[in-house]
């Protein structure tokens, strides 16, 4: 009970202290952060005035609970899409900024005789800036609409992510005691593929397991699993390597994009504002009043060194990215303090035991001083902008304003390249962790099962033959991608893009072979020519093989609704759409084709491009006659009017493959919404026997078409019309695979004539 009763004790102290204090710093218009401090400092064993908390012990647990909460509602509050529209001026200016204060945060450690460690979590700590106490001074001076408050905000949320990897990088540094070499980089490197493999796996697993629950949870069920949850992922990353804050973090961000987000975001607030302040209770606690008094002089040096610091690099990495010198310097005088992530990465040196005791008190210090001073820099920044503007020499003011902007255009770039290479990179990692994965779980635990308990030719043939199949819808994932259109485009566009794609593209099949021929070695030791050429029949496989396009679109699809079904929801709700599904054709477009003269080749192959483009050519009119849905034996013919249909980014390149081949190929306006393609049809007085017609089929729990592969659903041949969509999980799937399997609630989206109609209200698939 005595136990139990100092824990009371203490509790009770430190909240009634910071209740009190946070009232006082709200009078005076301060951050509570700061009221938590003092009420730490007070409470504190290293101040005597005050009664003192008993079991500093619990405390510290407390604190590090408080610091998972803290970085678990982070993480819900973190949105990876908006770090993907951040655009280059938010990455060149936190890039510039941060980079410089690590290496001066550095600098100064190592001038003032302070070890390699201490001056490395000096240099991490003083990077970051405060989201909180920014965020509170621009509600305070009602700056929150600005422009250069966009650039801030911004930089703030990319600050959050690079205190994340700094964390990696400092835990994997305090553990090896080393801060070079060849082994420290390569065990990074499998740190950052662990996260990737963690991230896209619980991006599969959770928000799939999340509306599983979801009829059954409530708030105090909801709470439960969200928590289990966040402490699961902390012992997985403590057991993998990685810190417990960056487990928390991982599973709110995972979590985020799910439409229950906000829901466990309200309900876990209140524990998180619980256990956050008793964290910055505790770092109160840290203060030692003789420390601050023998550190007076490096708290002084870096408090200056953070505000000028701050200011000059963040202001100069504005200027870097294109931005006016206006906004630069707004934004700059932004930046002026030690953040809240400051204190975490503090913590995690003591916890780690390689920083020195007196590191904590000047950093806290620190963040003190820089917070006081944070309201009045940001207030006075117009009128320091107005001065440095009368300073500067006049040749500076022109060139700045040549070359900078109030706004800033990106015009002048491929916006394709930039496109396609995000999609490249991110769909590349992904599927190459992927392989690892299975390339680990193979070597080290499947093959030697498999060789202990039943070795022999035919298991181990079985084996390879299980690997492939494992390793193939990943493959087809990397190659193939929801981008191929953009990749026919730049291909088309210009001739010089065509060896950085097929370079690009041989990086691809250079990773595939790597991990099949390591993987295959694994289990037998075949010849090194023979290895290759399995190698490249696999992947040969897995890129024309429609089952295994089904398998991957599937599993692709999947991974994206669930990684957007928050923004999904949303976009559903504002639209007003009922149910779980919307509007496939309104995704798809059609464009319209006057055939003036053909090549002395054939021209199907050109119109009938859907193999290479995902094109479907819906309709021909041959002047009277109106050909709907042709097949490829239809021949194109000159005078005929031909109408294709497919997204914007499959169009693009199809369209431009036209206008360079030989024949030539009138395009009638552009390309029109597939929706107001099938109302025109009644407008333009086309016989109702001609029209074509969009249906969508809703897959009930019933249906005879559920478990069964397109294919032989025999809908071309009963129906006679084509399955241009599939809608699954708010996704549209417009890269039809015959082997694609329909699903229970599915909305398959149909293209054919009346007699397609009539049919399927007969068999009672169209209500």
């Amino acid at each position: 009970m005595e136990g139990l009763d100092n824990l009371i004790v203490d509790l009770a102290l430190i909240l009634i202290s910071a209740g009190i204090t946070t009232l006082v710093f709200k009078k005076i218009k301060q951050p509570v952060v700061l009221g938590y401090i003092v009420a730490g400092f007070l409470t504190g064993s290293n101040f005597h005035w005050f009664p003192t908390v008993v079991d500093l012990a619990n405390i510290h647990i407390w604190a590090n609970i408080g610091i998972i909460f803290l970085m678990f509602a982070l993480g819900l509050e973190f949105s990876f899409q908006k770090l993907i529209k951040l655009g280059e001026s938010v990455i060149i200016t936190t890039l510039t900024v941060v980079t410089a204060m690590i290496l001066i945060g550095f600098v100064i450690g190592e001038l003032m005789g302070w070890s390699q460690m201490d001056s490395l979590f000096l240099g991490g700590m003083i990077a970051l800036s405060s989201t909180m106490i920014i965020l509170k001074a621009y509600e305070e001076y009602d700056l929150k609409k600005n422009k250069f408050a966009d650039l801030v905000f911004g930089v703030l949320i990319l600050e959050d992510l690079v205190g994340i990897f700094m964390m990696i990088v400092l835990s994997t540094l305090a553990v090896s005691r080393n801060v070079s070499g060849f082994a420290m980089i390569e065990h990074i490197l499998f740190l950052m593929l662990y996260l990737v493999v963690w991230l896209t796996f619980g991006i599969y697993l959770i928000p799939t397991f999340m509306k599983k629950i979801g009829s059954l949870a409530n708030e105090e069920t909801l709470l439960i699993a969200s928590l289990g949850l966040c402490l699961g992922m902390v012992i997985i990353a403590t057991k993998i390597g990685f810190s417990s804050a960056l487990g928390a973090f991982v599973a709110g961000s995972i979590l985020a994009g799910t439409t229950m987000a906000e829901k466990i975001e309200a309900i876990v607030k209140p524990i998180k504002d619980l256990f956050g302040a008793i964290f910055f209770v505790s770092v109160g606690m840290m203060l030692i009043p003789e420390a601050i008094l023998d550190n007076i002089k490096p708290i002084i040096v870096i408090s200056i060194t953070v505000v000028i610091g701050q200011m000059f690099f963040s202001g100069l990495g504005a200027l870097f990215s294109g931005q006016s010198l206006h906004t630069a310097v707004r934004a700059g005088f932004s930046f002026v303090q030690v953040g809240e992530f400051s204190f975490i990465i503090a913590t995690l040196g003591i916890t780690l035991k390689v920083t020195s005791d007196f590191l904590y008190p000047v950093v806290v210090c620190v963040c003190v001083v820089t917070t006081f001073i944070t309201p009045m820099m940001i207030n006075h920044a117009e009128q320091a902008y107005h001065l440095i503007n009368k300073l500067l020499p006049s040749k500076l003011i022109a060139f700045l304003d040549r070359y900078t902007s109030e706004k800033q255009s990106d015009t002048d770039k491929d916006e394709d390249w930039q496109i396609y290479l995000q999609q490249y990179f991110v769909r590349t990692i992904i599927c190459t962790a992927a392989l690892f994965v299975i390339y680990m779980v193979s070597s080290r635990w499947i093959i030697p099962w498999v060789y202990k308990w039943h070795h022999s030719i035919t298991w181990e043939g079985l084996e390879i033959l299980v690997i492939a199949i494992l390793m193939s819808p990943f493959i087809s994932i990397m190659f193939s991608g929801r981008k191929r259109s953009l990749f026919l485009k730049l291909w088309i566009k210009n001739p010089a893009n065509r060896l950085p794609l097929v370079a690009l593209n041989g990086l691809r099949v250079m990773i595939a072979v790597f991990f099949l021929m390591m993987t295959i070695r694994k289990v037998y030791p075949i010849p090194f020519g023979v290895l290759l050429i399995m190698a490249i029949l696999v992947i040969a496989f897995a890129e024309r093989s429609d089952f295994v396009k089904s398998g991957a679109i599937s599993l692709e699809t999947n991974i994206i609704a669930n990684y957007n079904e928050r923004i999904l929801a949303k976009a559903k709700k504002e639209r007003g759409i009922k149910g779980n599904h919307n509007w496939v054709d309104e995704k798809l477009y059609v464009v319209k084709f006057n055939v003036i003269q053909l090549p002395k080749k054939d021209a199907v192959k050109e119109f009938y491009a859907k193999r290479m483009f995902g094109i479907y050519i819906i309709k021909i009119i041959r002047g009277e006659e109106h050909i709907n849905m042709p097949h490829a034996t239809d021949r194109v013919m000159v005078g005929d009017t031909v109408f294709a249909m497919g997204t914007r980014e499959q169009l693009e390149p199809y369209i431009e493959m036209l206008e360079r081949l030989d024949h030539k190929s009138n395009m009638q306006g552009p390309p029109i919404m597939l929706r107001d393609f099938i109302y025109s049809q009644t407008f333009e007085a086309i016989d109702p026997k001609d029209q074509l017609l969009c249906c969508a089929i809703e897959i009930p729990k019933k249906s005879p078409l559920i478990r069964k592969r397109i294919k032989d659903s025999s809908f071309r041949s009963r129906y006679h019309g084509y399955i241009i969509g599939i809608e699954r999980d708010m996704m549209p799937i417009l890269n039809i695979q015959p082997n694609m399997v329909i699903k229970e609630r599915d909305l398959i989206w149909t293209l054919g004539m009346q007699e397609m109609a009539d049919r399927l209200l007969k068999d009672g698939l169209l209500m």
